[in-house]
């Protein structure tokens, strides 16, 4: 009976993305789209007039960051900048409990690969973390301690997001003669760094061989974080450099690309979020088979044979 209860209670949990709380909590403006901002944005989103207000909220992970709540199109969305500021899993259990479906986030990105040049938009697919500080399992501390989630990560990314984001893009950008020069283009893996500072070029040439296409800071970690917690995620990476040892370039020259390229990327986000909007109820999407109940396997001579049942709760 203590079983059927947890797996009633954990179903409920992860279906309704409310949180088991028991207070009340106070009424927060209801959005199912989220926005996390990093260098691909910078302050164009403050610029942007589609803000509105903003709050913090107190989670089972401690309290948020500042969440900013704006609208485009009569579109409601939550914004929250820079990553988050290092509240990682605060982040995402703020979006979890306000009932959060949809991520775009994004950063800018040093290419590994020649066919990527600065100012170059990446949307990838794939991910390789070499970030091992970041705690990689928040499920128990996001939705309750007897919570146990399997998440897959093939793809890491929605390829319907990627879709709208790569299709708005292109709109974008072939709308607009000084854009010639840059390209917008999907898949690929993105390399997670530790962060603190830019990779050797020994480091570069060896995330290169391990087959990354761009390398960057955050986006893996939030990748991780949006599919264990049931949230679709694309991210729109904005090349700014080519990464060490593959490449000459300069700080001056980083600049200069966020302030052509963090009104273009706004201009692309805030076209994909009314139709991330649209999407109907009941499509299908990559997080279907992503989740499952954590379960273990009974041992049997025969597999035929074997059965599964949940983990016991303590």
């Amino acid at each position: 009976m203590k079983m059927k209860k947890y797996t009633f209670l954990f179903a409920m949990a992860f279906l309704s993305s409310t949180p088991f709380i028991g207070a009340e909590t106070p009424d927060y403006p209801e959005a199912k789209i989220a926005v996390i901002g990093g260098t691909f944005l910078n302050d164009a989103m403050f610029d942007s007039g589609y803000l509105k207000e903003s709050f913090t909220m107190e989670t089972r992970a401690g309290i948020s960051p500042e969440i900013h709540y704006g609208e485009v199109e009569d579109t409601p969305f939550y914004y929250i900048h820079g990553h988050g500021g290092g509240k990682w899993i605060e982040t995402f259990a703020a979006l979890y409990e306000l009932g959060v479906k949809e991520i775009i986030g994004g950063a800018t990105a040093g290419s590994l690969s020649p066919l990527l040049n600065d100012a170059d938009l990446v949307l990838p697919e794939d991910v390789i973390d070499f970030n091992t500080t970041r705690k990689p399992y928040i499920v128990p501390q996001v939705m309750g301690p007897k919570a146990r989630v399997t998440a897959r990560m093939n793809p890491a990314t929605d390829p319907l997001l990627r879709q709208i984001l790569l299709e708005e893009g292109r709109r974008v950008m072939h709308a607009r003669e000084d854009l010639i020069d840059v390209n917008i283009l999907e898949g690929g893996a993105l390399v997670q760094a530790k962060g603190g500072r830019f990779e050797s070029a020994a480091e570069i040439r060896f995330f290169k061989n391990a087959g990354g296409q761009i390398i960057t800071m955050n986006n893996g970690t939030e990748m991780s974080y949006a599919r264990q917690l049931g949230i679709h995620y694309a991210c729109l990476n904005l090349i700014s450099n080519p990464a060490e040892g593959l490449g000459d370039w300069e700080w001056a020259g980083i600049p200069p690309i966020y302030q052509r390229m963090n009104p273009v990327c706004l201009k692309i986000v805030a076209a994909a979020i009314p139709r991330i909007a649209a999407i109907e109820e009941g499509t299908p999407r990559v997080m279907d088979n992503q989740l499952r109940l954590k379960q273990n396997f009974t041992y049997k001579k025969n597999p035929e044979e074997a059965e599964e049942r949940p983990f016991a709760v303590e």
